[in-house]
């Protein structure tokens, strides 16, 4: 054999462990071949060491009931360097999964459990384990079905003892990739999700680190964002990831609440507290004994109730109404407002004293806007969410619906994104969520955000647009704002159109719904002039 011949013979896997590499005789054709003969004999030594290594780090389970057939198998496998153990059935091999075997050599017909039945249950506990399917040579044809339930591959009975080391280390590689693949999902979820909170951006990032902080003490918490931040989300993440978690959570949206229900939705009532008043019931605050209470909304308190729920917090006792007895509770308070509380404060619609009893650790949950990065990562999670439930494979969105997604403010923030996520996937076609299955606010928003506008300096309102790209002097030009283009677009439409917000609206090329949502952002009436530049 020259240099060249034993290069190609290492594409072939070596058919020996590093204990029975042997160099026998090698026929030197010409003198230059010696450092490649040298060479290649080194890398072989060295991928024999390394398998044998790898092989002696892998558990082997074998599966048949005949005793001849299993001996022989074990014994050629732990000749090749693996460890090995062997059962009789598939139902002993199934109950050992606890052991984490790299691979799994399963006969196609034993009693009780077949190697199908077998190789079903194996997949359910544990879909990650290669099984190679063993049968007689006669029985091929029923290896195809074993395939598709997820067998990794097949030996014939006799052993092709080269073969059969192929596939298993082959699979033994397969098994690693797989459990580093899992490894870095879990990773990347813990990295990306705080109790089902998705984000990877600087700002979720940041209430992650805040979270992490409190998760184990009792202090109050108080959450501020707009509608549809998830301020919910972050409160039953505070609760469950504490350890507060085997006990209640329970909600309460004050804003939902009449004045005249607060305190015995709150703090309960006795029997005959009231008309109608039938019999004792425990309110929130009492039904979340040893756990936490979240109070959403809390600026629509009344001020009456405001003074009862803060004895409440001071003493973490209660009354109920028509009560005389003092009852403890324990319970973490949370609370959140999409409302400046500070504000309320000041125009004495909030009681001061409330305030500071419940702003004691203040976190701020971001709007979506604040976090464009987070948009694919949320979508890609609502779309799992749904997918069970409107009966459609949807597995992405194209690339140009993104990128809208990614541009658009989201005034909703994400129970909006959330909408029309779960809305596109209702109206695909395919497998994809495409501009087609956008809503309509999210395609013009994004059209009024591609156009640019200039203004000369010192005249008033907007000109009509030529079509045409001119050269601007720097000098006598002023580019103005988005927001001011809007604006003036929207007063010269009005003023042009004498106040038909119909007419003014198809003019600009938007909806009517669209054009009164625009005048309320700018404080616009029916009639208004364009203002100076």
């Amino acid at each position: 054999m020259n240099g060249w011949a034993l290069a190609n013979a290492l594409n072939e896997p070596p058919d020996y462990t590093c204990t029975q590499v042997a160099i026998t005789y090698f026929k030197i054709d010409y003198l230059f071949e010696y450092n490649i003969i040298f060479s290649a004999l080194y890398y072989l030594l060295f991928k024999a060491i390394k398998l044998d290594l790898d092989r002696k780090q892998n558990l082997i389970f074998v599966v048949d009931d005949d005793f001849a057939s299993r001996e022989l198998l074990t014994h050629q496998l732990e000749e090749a360097g693996f460890i090995v153990e062997s059962f009789e059935s598939g139902k002993a091999c199934w109950a050992a999964l606890s052991q984490k075997p790299s691979v799994i050599c399963l006969d196609m017909f034993m009693p009780d459990w077949d190697g199908p039945r077998t190789l079903t249950e194996i997949k359910k506990s544990d879909p990650d384990i290669p099984v190679i399917m063993v049968t007689n040579d006669d029985a091929v044809d029923s290896i195809v079905g074993t395939m598709r339930a997820g067998a990794y591959d097949y030996v014939v009975k006799p052993f092709d003892k080269l073969r059969l080391q192929t596939i298993l280390d082959k699979a033994i590689e397969q098994n690693g990739l797989t459990g580093k693949i899992r490894f870095l999902q879990t990773e990347l979820k813990n990295t990306y999700t705080f109790q089902n909170i998705i984000g990877q951006s600087t700002s979720i990032q940041k209430l992650f680190s805040q979270l992490n902080k409190i998760e184990d003490t009792n202090i109050n918490i108080f959450i501020n964002g707009e509608t549809g931040t998830g301020k919910e989300l972050v409160a039953r993440a505070i609760h469950y990831g504490g350890s507060r978690a085997k006990g209640p959570f329970i909600a309460i949206n004050c804003g939902a609440i009449p004045e005249n229900l607060q305190e015995s939705e709150l703090f309960g009532y006795e029997k005959g507290a009231f008309t109608g008043a039938g019999k004792t019931k425990k309110g929130k605050c009492e039904l979340a004994d040893g756990g936490s209470i979240f109070f959403d909304e809390i600026a629509d308190l009344s001020l009456a109730t405001q003074v009862k729920l803060l004895r409440f917090i001071q003493e973490k006792v209660l009354e109920r109404l028509g009560g005389v007895e003092e009852i403890s509770v324990n319970v973490r308070v949370i609370s959140a407002t999409n409302q400046d509380l500070k504000k309320k404060v000041e125009e004495g619609l909030f009681r001061e004293d409330l305030y500071y009893r419940l702003v004691v650790y203040p976190v701020v949950v971001p709007p979506l806007r604040e976090r464009m990065e987070d948009i694919p990562l949320l979508c890609t999670h609502f779309i799992k969410k749904y997918q069970e439930e409107i009966k459609k494979t949807i597995r992405s969105v194209t690339t140009d619906a993104m990128e809208l997604l990614v541009r658009y403010s989201w005034p909703g923030n994400i129970r909006q994104l959330e909408n029309v996520v779960y809305r596109a996937m209702i109206c695909a076609d395919n497998e994809s969520i495409d501009l087609s299955c956008l809503p309509e606010e999210i395609l013009e928003q994004s059209k009024e955000l591609t156009e640019w506008i200039t203004v000369p300096k010192g005249e008033e309102g907007l000109e009509p647009a030529s079509g045409k790209l001119q050269e601007l002097d720097p000098q006598t030009t002023r580019l103005v704002t988005l927001d001011e283009a809007e604006k003036k677009a929207i007063q010269s439409a009005l003023h042009v159109t004498q106040g038909n917000v119909p007419l003014a609206a198809k003019q600009l090329g938007v909806s009517r719904a669209t054009f009164y949502r625009k005048m309320k952002k700018h404080e616009l009436n029916h009639l208004e002039k364009p203002e100076s530049a």
